[in-house]
C-alpha cells in the first residue's frame, strides 16, 4: 500500500482497471455514452408497474392481495432509489436537467432531499477511492455484532438513521446560513456530513430542496384528507412499512463485510450482486456495484459489459440477495450459539 505525504491512500490497484479491462479510450468513450430512449422506457415501466399494482389492489380489494401488492411496491420504491442514485451521478439520462428533475421528483416520493443525497453520495465515492474509507449511505454497517442488531436494521433503523443525519445537517446548514462574517467557524455546531457540501451554492440548494420536501408532505397530507383510502392503501402503507425492509435488503450488500481503510483496493471494498434479469431491469443494474465504483459516470445499462471483463478479479460477489442475507443470518446465529 502506497501513501502520499498527507497519508492519503493511493488507488490500490492489484491489478489496475486498465490492465484488467483492456479497454481502449475510444471503447471507454462509447461505453460512457448515455442511451436516449432506454432509461426513459425503463423509468416509465417501473413507475407504471407501481400504479398497475395499486389498481389491482383496489380492484380485488382483498387483504392477501394487498399484502402482495405492498411487498412488490416496497421493492419498487427501492428501484426508485436506484434511479435517484444514478440521477445524482447525471448518468441515467442524457440531459442534466432531466436527471435533476426525475431525481428530485422520485426523492420527494421517497420523502428524501435529492441534493442532500447527491452530495453525500458523491462524497462517499470520493472517500472510498482516495482514503479507503467507506462512509455515508449504508456503509455504517461494515458488520453486525449480533442477529438482534441485524433484525433491527431490517425494520426501521435505516430510514431513521438517514432522517436523523438529514435533520442534523439541515440544522447546521441553517445555523451556517445565519453566521455573520465576524463569527468563527468553531462558534457553530459542526457535523461530519457538512464537509460534503463544498460550496455555499451546494448548501443553499440543499436548503431549497427542504422547502420542496415540505411542500410535498403538505400536498400528500392534503390529498390524504380528501382521498384517505386511496392515499393510505396506495402510498402511505407501502412506503412506511415496506420500503424500509427492501431498502435495507438491497443496499446493505454494497459494502457489508468488505475491506476498508489500509486493507482496501479496487477489488475488495465493494460487492457485486448477480441476481436475475427481472431484478436487474427494475433495479437499473444497481446490483453491479463494483462496476459502478470503477466507472461512476458510466450509464448503468453498460455495467453488464464491464462485469464480464472484471468478474475473475472480484473478491466479493453473490448470486442472489436472498442467499446473501441467509448467509448473514446463519453466521450471526452460529456466532451467538458459540
Amino acid at each position: 500500500m502506497e501513501l502520499t505525504e498527507k497519508n492519503q491512500i493511493i488507488e490500490n490497484a492489484r491489478p489496475s482497471i486498465r490492465e484488467v479491462t483492456q479497454i481502449s479510450n475510444e471503447e471507454l468513450r462509447l461505453l460512457h455514452e448515455i442511451p436516449t430512449f432506454r432509461p426513459l422506457i425503463q423509468t416509465f415501466v417501473v413507475i407504471s408497474t407501481y400504479f398497475i399494482l395499486a389498481a389491482i389492489g383496489f380492484w380485488l380489494n382483498n387483504w392477501a392481495v394487498w399484502l402482495l401488492v405492498w411487498l412488490a411496491q416496497g421493492f419498487l420504491f427501492v428501484c426508485f432509489f436506484a434511479a435517484i442514485h444514478y440521477c445524482s451521478h447525471n448518468s441515467l439520462y442524457k440531459s442534466k436537467h432531466t436527471n435533476r428533475f426525475v431525481g428530485t421528483f422520485l426523492s420527494l416520493v421517497l420523502l428524501m432531499n435529492f441534493s442532500f443525497h447527491k452530495y453525500i453520495h458523491i462524497g462517499h465515492h470520493r472517500e472510498a477511492k482516495l482514503k479507503g474509507k467507506i462512509v455515508g449511505d449504508t456503509s455504517a454497517w461494515q458488520t453486525f455484532p449480533d442477529i438482534k442488531t441485524y433484525l433491527i436494521g431490517l425494520t426501521f433503523f435505516y430510514p431513521v438513521a438517514v432522517w436523523n443525519n438529514w435533520w442534523l445537517v439541515t440544522k447546521d446548514l441553517y445555523l451556517e446560513s445565519l453566521k455573520t462574517h465576524t463569527q468563527e467557524e468553531s462558534d457553530l455546531p459542526t457535523n461530519f456530513y457538512l464537509s460534503y457540501f463544498k460550496t455555499p451554492e451546494q448548501r443553499q440548494v440543499v436548503l431549497q430542496n427542504n422547502w420542496l420536501l415540505l411542500g410535498w408532505v403538505v400536498l400528500m397530507g392534503g390529498l390524504t384528507v380528501i382521498f384517505p383510502g386511496i392515499l393510505f392503501f396506495g402510498y402511505w402503507i407501502p412506503i412506511i412499512f415496506f420500503a424500509s425492509p427492501f431498502g435495507f435488503i438491497f443496499s446493505i450488500t454494497d459494502h457489508y463485510g468488505c475491506e476498508s481503510d489500509l486493507n482496501h483496493n479496487l477489488w475488495n471494498d465493494t460487492r457485486t450482486m448477480i441476481s436475475n434479469p427481472i431484478i436487474r431491469f427494475y433495479y437499473c443494474n444497481n446490483n453491479y456495484h463494483v462496476e459502478h465504483h470503477l466507472y461512476p459516470s458510466m450509464p448503468p445499462s453498460n455495467y453488464s459489459k464491464i462485469h464480464e471483463l472484471i468478474q475473475p478479479h472480484l473478491q466479493y460477489m453473490e448470486k442472489s440477495y436472498l442467499m446473501f442475507h441467509l448467509k448473514i443470518m446463519q453466521g450471526l446465529i452460529a456466532a451467538k450459539s458459540n
